[in-house]
């Protein structure tokens, strides 16, 4: 049960990384006036730059070092970076901050799915691959409510909620095994890798820029069209992670009943949600909406993990881990750029466009997948 708690504690941190400080980005953009709309947003995206290098280099020293030796100083850099920025004096220092957290977030990520392989297989895989998930959602949900009532106060209490990195630092320390390097511990680390992991990648690229435009732009939308404030932002993004945190604990429960019908419901759930968080104007629908939004992700998010899983083996689990995370966080960097630059050349640069935009292309690939898997099962059914 120790070591579990601490495999575990390790994905509460590692998503709510960039999220935790969603609340806080309009009383940020008030700050720093001078540096625009746009430079702010990065403030919760620019860890992904940084991250995507450094899942690189995680996976080239589990091969020399035990995932242990990694975790700790990736764990004392991301307690520096992540309450670090509340100190910052200008957007560059803040910046510079995020870089360092990003860093730290590349060293831990691809340790904290991969290490679910090699304690566990078969349906116990799956489902710590849910719980996984579910931690990461519980660590964004804990970290946002907390991240609204701090940003009530001020901004710079909002980089606080990184503290949490201190109990995952002490669970880590105490309780999780120190193992070999992944190189020398299975059979099956060499050869390359199956051609589908560019699938899953591009997949995880996606979900995430369409995921992350949650914590980048709603608590500027909420706030621009007077219907929440700080505070209460924190609380809806949260319910996203609650959603998240749901759809993870029953991800294989979820899986077993739907079947070939898992990814486009999952799909088409992000649509529904994104589509009443465009067409509403009211907090309980668009919270409702933001709840499934983060259920459909927070089954498909683990799902395209245990793919990873399913098809590598041994050392060749970190290296296809740290591909897909990559374009995880690229998609993450990239969601405020790709969105504002759609809204833009479509002649409506707002948020709201961003989201009606993205609910009607989801719910639309959603729709077309059940239609299509459900010929599919007709046919077969008939043959």
């Amino acid at each position: 049960m120790a070591q579990k708690l601490a495999i575990l504690s390790i994905s509460l941190i590692t998503v709510m990384a960039g999220a935790a400080i969603s609340p806080a980005l309009g009383e940020i953009t008030g700050a720093f006036p001078e540096a625009g709309g746009t430079l702010v947003k990065l403030v919760n995206t620019m860890h992904a730059v940084f991250i995507i290098p450094f899942t690189f280099v995680s996976s080239w020293l589990t091969k020399r070092y035990s995932k242990k030796a990694i975790l700790i100083p990736g764990l004392l850099l991301y307690i520096i970076g992540g309450i670090g920025g509340g100190l910052a004096e200008n957007i560059w220092m803040l910046l510079a901050t995020r870089a360092i957290l990003g860093i730290s977030v590349g060293l831990i990520m691809p340790i904290s799915t991969s290490i679910v392989s090699d304690y566990y297989e078969g349906n116990e895989r799956t489902s710590m691959m849910g719980k996984v998930s579910a931690s990461n959602q519980l660590g964004g949900m804990i970290s946002m409510v907390a991240a609204g009532l701090l940003a009530a106060v001020s901004w710079r209490f909002t980089f606080l909620v990184y503290a949490l990195a201190v109990l995952v630092f002490v669970l880590v320390l105490l309780f999780l095994p120190r193992r070999a390097p992944a190189a020398y511990e299975r059979e099956g680390s060499g050869g390359r890798l199956d051609k589908r992991i560019i699938g899953l990648a591009a997949a995880m690229f996606a979900v995430f820029v369409l995921f992350y435009s949650i914590p980048t732009n709603m608590a500027i939308y909420l706030q621009e069209n007077n219907i929440a404030g700080a505070s209460l932002s924190g609380v809806i993004i949260a319910v996203m992670m609650l959603g998240g945190l749901a759809g993870g604990l029953l991800l294989a429960k979820v899986k077993h009943m739907l079947q070939s019908y898992t990814v486009p419901v999952q799909i088409s759930l992000m649509g529904t949600g994104f589509s009443l968080i465009a067409f509403t104007s009211s907090v309980l629908p668009i919270a409702f909406g933001v709840f499934l939004m983060g259920l459909g992700a927070g089954t498909l998010i683990p799902s395209i993990y245990n793919g990873v899983a399913g098809v590598t083996a041994g050392a060749q689990v970190m290296t296809a881990m740290a591909i897909v995370q990559s374009f995880m966080y690229l998609g993450q960097f990239m969601s405020p750029l790709v969105m504002d630059s759609v809204s833009t050349l479509a002649g409506h640069p707002t948020n709201q466009f961003i989201y009606s935009m993205s609910g009607v292309l989801t719910l639309s690939i959603g729709v077309i997948l059940l239609a299509v898997n459900a010929i599919r099962r007709y046919l077969a059914a008939k043959n």
